[in-house]
């Protein structure tokens, strides 16, 4: 995973891939940019998006029901109220971690496990519709179970797990074509 220049751009990034395709997160993400981006070429900073209603948000950057959750955040960061250098502390648990990102309105597990993994935290697995397609591709099964079977296949790596898991579903990228 590669890390963006700040933890408040992968969290939004992350915010905006929840319940879409990767082609509408890197939609909103353009448009993000283009209506609060410095000259609307790079990514803004959280004052910068704390500007905008989330019904501005909604209109412009068309980011759905996720407007509210990114105005607020964008908010509670450009305030000082939330300090996300404090999400990038090796020493913190990372279930206390996960709690924190939890915490913050629009983040579910998806979203925070997802960020946790970019910010070098493989204790959660951040399961999704594209994983669990992989996964029944490479182990089928009832669709039912698919959850608890990532969870058994991947536990014995324990704080790797997510590592793990994010390594075999992706292992089809790499591998040379003949």
């Amino acid at each position: 995973m590669l890390r963006s220049p700040s933890v408040f751009e992968d969290a939004v990034k992350m915010l905006l891939t929840t319940n879409c395709s990767w082609e509408a997160t890197r939609g909103m993400v353009v448009r993000l940019i283009a209506v609060c981006g410095p000259g609307g070429e790079a990514f803004p900073s959280p004052e910068a998006v704390a500007r905008f209603s989330p019904s501005v948000l909604k209109t412009k950057v068309r980011c759905g029901y996720r407007a509210g959750a990114l105005a607020r955040f964008a908010r509670r960061v450009a305030s000082g109220r939330l300090d996300l250098s404090l999400w990038e502390k090796p020493d913190s648990p990372s279930t206390e971690l996960r709690d924190a990102i939890l915490a913050e309105h629009g983040f579910g597990p998806y979203a925070a496990e997802g960020l946790m993994r970019i910010l070098g935290r493989h204790d959660f697995l951040a399961i999704d519709s594209w994983v669990r397609k992989q996964y029944r591709r490479a182990h089928p099964g009832p669709a039912k179970t698919v959850d608890r079977a990532i969870a058994r296949r991947y536990a014995r790596y324990e704080s790797f797990r997510g590592l793990a898991m994010w390594l075999e579903m992706t292992s089809h990228w790499h591998e040379k074509k003949a």
